[in-house]
């Protein structure tokens, strides 16, 4: 295993090109980065230009077959930038980023849902599927290799039912909600449906307003990154950041299965 961890790297160099993944509009002068998983982290940078602008990112492509987000920007001027300077660290767990206007977030983010999904999310899920079926007669179907949800919704009481009845399992009973969890579809589960396989992509929020989020991964995963805020004069022109530079590099040196 720990051979093919380190598989040997190609001698290639990685190619990088420029596209645009989307755009955000401002309308408060406000725009938040955060992880969305924990968006009470969120970082807010004031002092934005009000408009449309387009967000550009810089992908790397490795020889080994791997392709990573390394850098996000957002120009909100013409004007040249002069200076830059690290405005803020945005801290992600997730492996995403998301990008809006404050406004839309304080409106449109939902930390519950509509729905109430039952939902097992570990490698045995099928066995537990099975138990639950069983035990309350409801209808699962895998939804990955290691998931499984219910068909029909899961009521409060039901949950309750549910959740007990686990905890008379020995194996289950210390940690239940690792298990068995009701999704309720909110934002940040929209947000994990929406990125699966994807580098990036915009998501409505609200179709009656066309509020909507760009959201991104963040190059290798999971760390502290810094925003970089391009200034002319004291003017905010562009926000930056970047996910893979050389100390990321450094590491690929002694993993690069992570080049794959």
């Amino acid at each position: 295993m720990w051979e093919w961890l380190k598989r040997k790297r190609r001698s290639e160099v990685p190619t990088v090109r420029q596209v645009t993944i989307g755009e955000v509009q401002i309308s408060s002068g406000r725009i938040i980065l955060a992880d969305p998983m924990s968006m009470y982290d969120a970082v807010e940078i004031e002092g934005v230009p009000t408009g449309r602008f387009s967000v550009h990112a810089q992908i790397i492509r490795y020889p080994e077959g791997g392709e990573r987000i390394a850098k996000v920007g957002m120009r909100c001027s013409s004007k040249v930038s002069e200076t830059r300077r690290t405005i803020a660290t945005i801290g992600v767990d997730s492996a995403t980023v998301v990008m809006m206007d404050a406004e839309v977030n304080e409106r449109h983010w939902q930390e519950v849902g509509p729905e109430r999904i039952g939902h097992i999310g570990i490698p045995e899920h099928r066995t537990v599927a099975r138990l639950i079926e069983k035990q309350v007669g409801l209808k699962s179907h895998p939804t990955s290799p290691i998931s499984s949800d219910f068909q029909e919704p899961i009521s409060e009481d039901l949950e309750k039912r549910i959740t007990e009845y686990l905890q008379s399992f020995p194996q289950y009973a210390e940690f239940t909600f690792m298990y068995f969890s009701i999704k309720t579809m909110n934002t940040f589960e929209r947000i994990q449906e929406a990125m699966s396989d994807r580098l990036w992509t915009e998501m409505v929020l609200d179709k009656s307003t066309e509020a909507s989020l760009l959201v991104f991964r963040s190059g290798f995963g999971d760390g502290s990154y810094s925003v970089d805020g391009l200034h002319c004069s004291d003017e905010l022109v562009g926000v930056e950041i970047e996910f893979i530079g050389p100390a990321q590099d450094k590491v690929l040196e002694a993993f690069p299965i992570l080049r794959y």
